[in-house]
């Protein structure tokens, strides 16, 4: 998002007499839209630049639940294919989940079965830029066994209200196979998401979230997205 679409933006909401902005798409969030129209004095929903970085960078992301001890899986960046690769090789556990750092629309994530399919994963990533600058920087995951769920939560930093649950289907493929595509179907809300699970993850997931994002500068006012693993050992990011 340019500077041009951030001013058009404006000037439509200027011309139309607009008195409250939402901003829905990763990627003007990450841009800055939101801080662009506040500072132009016009009340937006959404978060600012510093905030959207949860959403647009895994590597903060994930270095965020590492520091504040918010359960996710275990995980590794890398800058560089050799590395990255022999990282995978040494670890020798399949499947591996290989991830774009940048916004991807939810296509950035590759579940390699062998060392083959992550040898292509990160070549696509890194050196042929599949995903564009997505792939500079690559963060190769644990993969979590158990079903997955989705919650999306309304917050303004000091208050969180999840909404419905919902399961994805994000994999091209029948069987869980295939590249992951933006998503291709939802069942909501996610029978897998019990009563019991939804507290845990409100306790030991989404609150801690939201008070992280606090301590570090980067308060958090919009709608927060929690990709979930219900593994066996608990609820994890």
């Amino acid at each position: 998002v340019g500077a041009m679409d951030k001013e058009g933006v404006l000037r439509f909401a200027q011309e139309h007499k607009v008195d409250f902005v939402f901003v829905a798409p990763d990627d003007p969030l990450a841009a800055g839209m939101v801080d662009y129209l506040e500072g132009a004095g016009l009340p937006c929903f959404g978060p600012n630049a510093k905030a959207a970085e949860i959403e647009s960078s895994k590597v903060f992301s994930k270095s965020l639940m590492k520091k504040y001890g918010i359960p996710t899986a275990a995980y590794e960046v890398f800058t560089e294919q050799g590395p990255a690769l022999e990282y995978i090789k040494r670890q020798g556990k399949y499947p591996v989940v290989i991830k774009a750092d940048g916004l991807a629309l939810g296509k950035g994530v590759v579940i390699a079965q062998n060392e083959q399919e992550a040898e292509d994963a990160l070549r696509s990533m890194m050196e042929d830029k599949v995903f564009g600058d997505s792939g500079s920087r690559v963060v190769v995951e644990e993969f979590l066994t158990g079903p997955e769920a989705t919650v999306l939560a309304f917050t303004d930093g000091e208050t969180l209200y999840p909404m419905a649950s919902s399961m994805d289907h994000k994999q091209a493929y029948a069987g869980d196979k295939g590249p992951n595509t933006g998503g291709m179907g939802t069942v909501s809300p996610n029978p897998a998401y019990t009563d019991e699970l939804a507290k845990r993850c409100m306790e030991e997931i989404f609150l801690p979230t939201m008070q992280a994002m606090n301590q570090e500068g980067r308060r958090f006012k919009g709608c927060l997205y929690f990709g979930l693993m219900l593994t066996p050992g608990g609820p994890k990011v």
